[in-house]
């Protein structure tokens, strides 16, 4: 019967003129591995070959010397925090501009929003992983290229539409970081999907590691409708946060009040095969006695390593 249940409810979802459409989850019969079948427009999400998140294979990770730095202009953001359910999201006001540049891009492109991936304890919630390890939340900035497009709706869609700059989150007892805490000091206000509340003066500039080292490839959208025009880029150090901050997310609900049961932690898509791509790293590996050593947060290689000293 179970199985009559399931079958019936699928062939709800794909009808064009279900409002099930629209509505996806991160779990059961409307999780990730469905996402594709919801929705025709989906169909990346089940049958593309360039999909996020990945696994980081440290071993695996090609040097690339014209990698540049990555250039931020502008730092103070304003903007809308909204519960939508299945994420946090921080919606900057079209005042605020914060532009990224060099790094792996060609083009210059704009911050239009933050989103918030987490799990339920310290061990999952980012979507990436580094060498099938994950950290407790995964933090984000999603720009698109202005150069070419107007707005993030357009460029999504579009060839080298978006750039994702991802940010792991580590948790550490009584580390508050500061500059996180101007978000989640709202999270009450935002406790169930739909709820929002105004926020100003964010520095995004604090919300980044203190590093020039990151990691980068082409892949897409971690939501649907999986669109791969995503250029990413996963910074190489971690930010860390105290465990009132990560209690704090965990708190969100991704419903109504009236069912206060459905918590949105675990808001993370499973990893995606990596297929022919390739991640690109400005992180020399191989001179002796140069960053990968000092700075490296995950694992080194370690054939490489001892073999240059």
């Amino acid at each position: 019967m179970l199985g009559f249940v399931l079958i019936i409810l699928l062939i709800a979802i794909t009808d064009c003129s279900s409002p099930w459409q629209e509505w996806w989850m991160y779990e059961g019969v409307s999780g990730p591995h469905n996402w594709g079948k919801i929705n025709t427009k989906w169909i990346l999400c089940s049958k593309g070959k360039n999909q996020s998140p990945i696994n980081i294979e440290p071993k695996d990770l090609l040097f690339d010397p014209g990698l540049k730095h990555i250039k931020l202009t502008g730092k103070q953001i304003n903007g809308t925090l909204i519960n939508k359910g299945t994420d946090l999201t921080f919606e900057l006001h079209s005042t605020s501009k914060v532009l990224i540049s060099l790094g792996p891009l060609s083009y210059v492109y704009r911050l239009h929003q933050v989103k918030f991936h987490f799990g339920g304890n310290d061990n999952f919630g980012s979507e990436h992983s580094v060498d099938g390890k994950h950290f407790a939340a995964e933090i984000q900035l999603m720009f698109y290229n202005s150069d070419l497009y107007t707005n993030f709706t357009q460029a999504v869609n579009l060839s080298r539409g978006v750039m994702i700059l991802a940010i792991f989150v580590k948790v550490k007892d009584n580390e508050n970081h500061n500059e996180l805490s101007k978000l989640t000091n709202f999270i009450e206000d935002v406790r169930y999907k739909g709820e929002q509340i105004y926020v100003n003066n964010i520095n995004i500039l604090k919300l980044i590691p203190d590093s020039r080292h990151y990691m980068t490839y082409d892949g897409s959208i971690t939501q649907p409708g999986c669109q791969e025009t995503v250029t990413w880029i996963i910074m190489n150090r971690p930010i860390t946060v105290s465990k009132d901050q990560i209690y704090s997310l965990r708190t969100l609900r991704q419903d109504l009040p009236e069912n206060p049961q459905a918590l949105m932690f675990n808001n993370y898509r499973p990893t995606q095969t990596l297929n022919q791509r390739t991640v690109r790293t400005n992180i020399n590996f191989v001179v002796k006695g140069c960053s990968m050593q000092r700075d490296m947060q995950y694992k080194v290689n370690e054939q490489i390593m001892n073999r240059n000293r």
